[in-house]
């Protein structure tokens, strides 16, 4: 009788033999890849500046995140982003406005509630912390900002301010609500319910294409003193763990701080003579920076992060779930168009989820590299009455304080059409292009229990969460691990 499998493994066969092919190859071009030898010299560094050496293909970008609880209940809390970068496009693609340094300030309060601000690629200045005395600091400037692990001094004029063309807008509008309309019909097939309305109409951008040009000055202090660092060794140098030895990967992450407080801290929006028109205030608010480099954000993602908890202070919650080409998007896209067959097997669901619990100092991971790890459940639904998305997670792993399992439930809720567009480098669009719905004032329900007894360690909510939803959110629904 004959095997059943019997037919599949030609194709197994095949597929191995072009995954090992292409990773030999790939290990044979290091010599003359300035982003895989940045990877490479940097893998104990991953919060200091890649891009020294890179000219063209490459993208870096730090994530701030402020969040104040101010508790009164017609201003609950305040939360902002402040995202410094630099980019660099491919001499190819479609990007005729080239290379540059950016700073994208979002959560301002009033009309513009997201602003961006294009500056000369020299004007990006990397300044230090270049010694393994210094792995946890870095320090860059971009125009006479400046950005550090400690610090975000902000001078941003209205000079470099950049209205985002309307038609770029209204592409990211209507691909936004085409996204949610999906989601919303994959899960209650028979919904008569329109989303149009939650959308600015043309009218409406017109007149955002049109608002004045604003400066942003601010200064924010978080002490390292007040800092939770990631744990790290020499095996597991990051927040990627194992991963990070691949050095081609199209997209990578590094954690610099799960949870600080702002001593100090305001940014202030100028009218175009300089006087102030409003100013968000964080002095005693909370904050946690990442970064991400390399060619491309992954074109299917979920992201979320929270660290302001009602009953666990101190703690921090890391969501990230994407579609990673396993051999690098250039090797990817070409096998893709020349040996369809094994195309599947070169993209996989990759994980970095991470909970800190502030009381005990223990860190709960979840990630893809974690043995012990497994997803149990991610789904993204559409409350049709409350116009609502929610991105629910449950994940199992070895408990780090004692023998047996631990699970942790995760789920984050937006309100749609309520985030705010975010540029991004686009593999897609070709060009740095207002693709990601950022949110900074999701609500995150969260439990942490153990498996064999019921215990529940930790049951919390945490407010002013960031959350981004991209792209084909099914796939990652349903991909193997």
């Amino acid at each position: 009788m004959l095997d059943s499998h019997t037919p599949d493994r030609p194709r197994a066969r095949a597929t191995l033999l072009v995954l090992l092919s292409a990773l030999v190859l790939q290990l044979s071009l290091l010599t003359t890849n300035p982003y895989v030898w940045s990877n490479i010299k940097n893998i104990h560094r991953p919060l200091h500046y890649h891009g020294e050496h890179i000219a063209s293909n490459f993208f870096e970008g730090w994530y701030f995140k402020f969040v104040k609880l101010n508790g009164t209940a017609s201003d609950p809390s305040v939360s902002m982003a402040v995202i410094p970068g630099i980019y660099r496009p491919n001499p190819d693609s479609l990007d005729k406005q080239g290379a540059h340094a950016f700073v994208v300030v979002v959560g301002m309060p009033g009309t513009t509630r997201a602003a961006y601000y294009r500056f000369p690629p020299q004007d990006f200045v990397d300044l230090g912390g270049q010694g393994p005395e210094q792995n946890g600091q870095f320090r860059f400037k971009v125009g006479n900002s400046i950005f550090a692990h400690d610090e975000v001094l902000l001078d941003l004029p209205a000079a470099n301010f950049e209205h985002v063309p309307a038609d770029e807008m209204r592409t990211y509008h209507e691909e936004t609500q085409s996204q949610y309309e999906k989601q919303l019909q994959r899960h209650s097939p028979l919904s008569t319910v329109s989303l149009r309305g939650l959308f600015p109409s043309p009218s409406d951008q017109e007149q955002l294409d049109h608002l004045e040009a604003f400066a942003v000055q601010g200064h924010l202090r978080f002490p390292g003193t007040t800092q939770t660092l990631l744990p790290s060794s020499r095996l597991m140098p990051s927040i990627m763990g194992i991963t990070a030895f691949v050095p081609f990967l199209e997209c990578n992450h590094g954690v610099a701080s799960l949870h600080h407080v702002v001593k100090t801290g305001h940014i202030s929006a100028l009218h175009a003579n300089n006087t102030i028109n409003r100013t968000v205030t964080m002095d005693g608010g909370v904050g946690y920076t990442e970064k991400d480099w390399g060619v491309n954000f992954p074109s299917t993602y979920i992201w979320a992060h929270t660290n302001l908890f009602e009953k666990s202070p101190g703690s921090s919650l890391l969501l990230s779930v994407a579609s990673v080409p396993v051999l690098g998007r250039t090797f990817s896209d070409w096998i893709d168009a020349n040996v369809y067959p094994v195309s599947s097997a070169l993209n996989a669901r990759g994980m970095l989820v991470t909970y800190y619990h502030a009381a005990t100092k223990t860190l709960y991971n979840f990630s893809t590299y974690v043995i012990s790890a497994r997803l149990q459940e991610l789904r993204v639904t559409i409350d049709e009455k409350q116009r609502t998305q929610t991105v629910s997670f449950q994940a199992i792993a070895r408990d780090p304080n004692a023998r047996g399992t631990v699970a942790l439930q995760v789920n984050v809720t937006r309100a749609i059409g309520a985030g705010i567009p975010l540029r991004a480098p686009s593999r897609v669009k070709g060009r740095m292009f207002t693709a990601v719905e950022e949110n900074v004032y999701a609500v995150t329900a969260m439990r942490l229990w153990r498996i064999e007894s019921g215990d529940i360690l930790v049951q919390d909510v945490g407010l002013g969460s960031g959350l981004e939803v991209v792209g084909d959110v099914e796939w990652l629904e349903t991909a193997r691990r």
